[in-house]
């Protein structure tokens, strides 16, 4: 795959390319940028197929880079050593990032996710996606992207009811259409999820709190959603989720 750095750290850029010209031999290395202007113009120039963009730069973030492009036609795989709240964003618009120092075997991982992902050429959406759940006054819902073994879909988590664990997979059951079964576990969706408004009821459950209609102990103890979902609540989750009832009273 052709590849480009652009990281506005010239060390940071060196270790990048030492790790991949050892270790990811699939990649072709045709040069590298430390800042957004000299970045904008190395990917016009060589059309890259997989980009390292930094996300923290003196002169803007690998975001604004990406809006000033007309045609998203190549992989991106975010690079940043700040721990922050753009990662959860990143991950809702199923895009790939690094945390510095860089990891050989997470970046060998994400690397071979973007030679299988090359000729799915979603990237326009998925970067839509992120920078509008990254403006802190918009007045869109949140949107997260899912995508199974068909494709992939852009899905407002208002409208998912609740998610299923299905052995190494997770089943979303999301408002007006089918289920869709993603190939990532449950666990994975509950530390992105907003927790103010989704809830890990039980091992294999997370419902969206909004859907909750009733809290039943006639039968076995249950939670009955809006759409007439019957969900299981563990003991040890019980009393957190009613104090949650409570609390939106």
């Amino acid at each position: 795959m052709k590849t480009i750095i652009i990281d506005d750290n010239q060390k940071a850029i060196n270790f990048l390319k030492e790790l991949i010209q050892h270790y990811c031999p699939s990649l072709e290395l045709l040069g590298s940028a430390t800042n957004i202007q000299e970045g904008k113009t190395l990917i016009e120039q060589v059309m890259p197929e997989l980009v390292f963009l930094d996300i923290e730069m003196p002169n803007g973030t690998g975001f604004d880079l990406l809006q000033q492009l007309p045609n998203l036609a190549f992989k991106v795989i975010f690079t940043t050593a700040h721990e922050k709240y753009a990662l959860k964003a990143i991950k809702f618009s199923a895009l790939d990032y690094l945390l510095k120092p860089i990891d050989l075997d997470d970046l060998q991982q994400a690397v071979q996710k973007a030679q299988e992902e090359v000729k799915d050429m979603f990237l326009q959406t998925q970067v839509k996606t992120l920078l509008q759940n990254l403006q802190p006054t918009s007045q869109e819902p949140a949107k997260i992207i899912l995508k199974d073994k068909y494709g992939m879909q852009v899905t407002r988590l208002d409208d998912i009811i609740r998610l299923e664990a299905d052995n190494n997979y997770t089943k979303f059951i999301v408002k007006n259409q089918n289920a869709l079964l993603l190939s990532k576990s449950l666990g994975d969706y509950e530390k992105i999820l907003p927790q103010e408004q989704f809830f890990r009821c039980h091992k294999s459950h997370i419902i969206n709190l909004d859907y909750l209609l009733r809290y039943d102990k006639r039968d076995d103890e249950i939670l009955i959603l809006q759409d007439g979902s019957k969900v299981p609540v563990s003991r040890r989750k019980l009393d957190i989720l009613l104090e949650k009832m409570k609390n939106s009273l």
